[in-house]
């Protein structure tokens, strides 16, 4: 146990350094502009008298590392300034659009990660039949198709054909549970198809070698149920590499809720970094950043701490 104590502050620090090594590229966002980064969130018409003001507001005319320093210290007291182009407190938008966010990718994540890995099972014990070719067909053509046409084609089909879900909006599960499920299925149904087919794919793979192997073999010959060798011998070692795919497919997750936001018009934080990018507010775009990396770290963070439970051998050796 002691071992894996270790292993969880290896982690912990990795983490640590990753969050910071991100937050100083977040801070140098606006210093790799060319030119006078000022300037640029100002526009070129920009008064000097504003620019200076601007400059002065922002700590741009002290040193580098001492405006870092300024930077993060605000960020680790809960400011992070105001938006340039919404004349709102940065941290007042990101509490209001990142619980919509995630709202979104979190079901998305859970849905992907059991069907993902229920799909993979079934191809796997039922290969070369039916179900497998067409499944395998199915998450095959789900990962190729782009996000947005297939958000299109749902938007004809459900909400202007059959008219059984709103075509766009959102609305929070505080305020009606319902309402949020209509409005929520078909972005978090599109944002599901990348993630799930990738973990579906591996999952597949993995459990065809794993069930070849010699244990399972012997656990069959003792006469255990199929259904206790496949979910609780053979998925323990499929699941060892389908964290680690996990922990990428959080990325895409997040990807896709840009998309899914865009086609739907949904005000969470990936059309908001969006918008940010396009207007030039680049104080927003350093905060949006630094939150969005944190919360995958710390996603990654969780599932290497997972590889403890699932296999013992981290336990006992520390992740050696």
């Amino acid at each position: 146990m002691g071992s894996y104590l270790k292993f969880i502050g290896k982690k912990l620090l990795l983490a640590f350094l990753t969050v910071f090594a991100i937050s100083v590229f977040a801070f140098l966002i606006v210093h790799l502009l060319p030119g006078d980064p000022v300037r640029v969130m100002l526009g070129a018409e920009a008064d000097e008298a504003a620019v200076q003001a601007m400059r002065i507001q922002l700590h741009m005319d002290q040193p580098l590392v001492k405006q870092y320093v300024i930077w993060i210290g605000n960020i680790l007291k809960g400011d992070f300034g105001k938006s340039l182009v919404l004349n709102l407190s940065i941290r007042n938008l990101i509490a209001e659009r990142l619980p919509v966010t995630l709202s979104l990718t979190v079901p998305a994540m859970v849905i992907s990660i059991i069907f993902g890995i229920l799909i993979g099972i079934v191809c796997a014990t039922h290969r070369g039949s039916f179900i497998d070719q067409l499944l395998t067909v199915l998450m095959t053509t789900m990962n190729g198709v782009p996000i947005f046409w297939i958000g299109i084609m749902l938007m004809y089909l459900f909400g202007v054909n059959l008219k059984w879900l709103p075509l766009m909006g959102y609305v929070s599960p505080k305020t009606d549970f319902l309402d949020y499920v209509k409005h929520a299925t078909l972005p978090v149904f599109i944002m599901c198809f990348g993630p799930m087919s990738s973990i579906a794919r591996q999952v597949r793979t993995n459990m065809l070698d794993v069930i070849n192997q010699d244990y399972i073999r012997t656990a069959t010959a003792y006469g255990l149920t199929t259904s206790k060798i496949r979910y609780k011998y053979a998925l323990k070692n499929v699941l060892i590499p389908v964290i680690t795919l996990i922990a990428l497919q959080i990325r895409s997750i997040v990807g896709g809720s840009l998309l899914a936001e865009q086609v739907f018009s949904i005000a969470g934080i990936s059309r908001l970094i969006t918008m940010s990018v396009m207007n030039n507010d680049f104080l927003t775009v350093q905060a949006l950043v630094l939150v969005i990396s944190a919360f995958v770290v710390a996603a990654n963070l969780l599932l290497d701490i997972a590889y403890g439970f699932v296999d013992p051998r981290i336990r006992i050796t520390g992740g050696k």
